[in-house]
């Protein structure tokens, strides 16, 4: 009302944590005069034809709210981006905060996992249905410890684990356990030396077919080896998460 706007209008904010954990800086960076990607979601998933109700809006027709009463769906539904980074050769996997995906799949479940592995699969990620091998190169300090809870997992599900030199010190300074046993992972040279056993013939040989990686700081030279292992993982055909929230929701997923 306030923008005296008739029809769907498309709206970005972007939120910019403060010093302390209760303050947030929230700006509109954009607003456009369309209809987005998730009114035809939205749609579907509420069972509510929204874009027939904004043409009405427009049209200057009387239009009744539609309820929703979201306590009346019994399912989950999960919208994942989908990526054309195996088209363009070079390009350099990762997401920031630009606009970089080409399309969308949307995905129903009984729960979040089972809508979340749905839809990562349908948007391309080629999760074997046997436990393969999983190399780990998680970035920061933080990133490691937030990924500790879910290696147990991983073991316990048969997925035998590698890491890259960092990674892997500091999951056996965790002293992580599974089944009474110590969580292990063997470790690998970088995707960008020569000296074996390293990450890129790991992936070439099919030793390792998931790969999860995080990258370190603000990397963004193209010769870095974090480029290099995204890039050799997504030209390998392997199954490549770098976020973490998705590596631990794909664990738990998978569990």
């Amino acid at each position: 009302r306030a923008l005296e706007i008739s029809g769907p209008f498309n709206v970005q904010f972007l939120a910019q944590e403060g010093t302390a954990s209760s303050s947030r800086t929230v700006k509109v960076i954009e607003c456009n005069l369309r209809a987005s990607r998730t009114v035809p979601f939205v749609s579907k998933t509420l069972n509510v034809n929204f874009i027939e109700l904004a043409t009405r809006v427009m049209l200057g027709q009387d239009v009744k709210p539609s309820r929703v009463h979201l306590l009346d769906f019994d399912f989950i539904a999960c919208k994942v981006p989908m990526f054309s980074f195996l088209r363009l050769s070079g390009a350099d996997p990762k997401t920031g905060v630009e606009m970089q995906s080409t399309g969308e799949v949307a995905c129903f479940g009984r729960d979040a996992n089972e809508a979340f592995l749905k839809g990562m699969i349908s948007a391309g990620l080629k999760l074997p249905k046997e436990p393969c091998g999983v190399l780990l190169s998680m970035g920061s300090q933080e990133d490691k410890a937030a990924m500790f809870p879910y290696l147990p997992l991983l073991v316990e599900m048969g997925y035998e684990l590698f890491a890259t030199s960092g990674t892997a010190a500091a999951i056996e300074a965790a002293r992580l356990t599974s089944g009474g046993k110590v969580v292990k992972a063997t470790p690998l040279n970088s995707a960008v030396t020569p000296k074996e056993p390293n990450a890129s013939s790991a992936i070439t040989n099919r030793t390792v077919r998931i790969v999860i990686t995080t990258p370190s700081g603000r990397e963004s030279g193209a010769a870095t080896a974090g480029y290099f292992l995204r890039r050799r993982a997504m030209d390998g055909g392997a199954a490549l998460v770098v976020d973490l929230r998705q590596a631990c929701m794909l664990v738990d997923a998978l569990y």
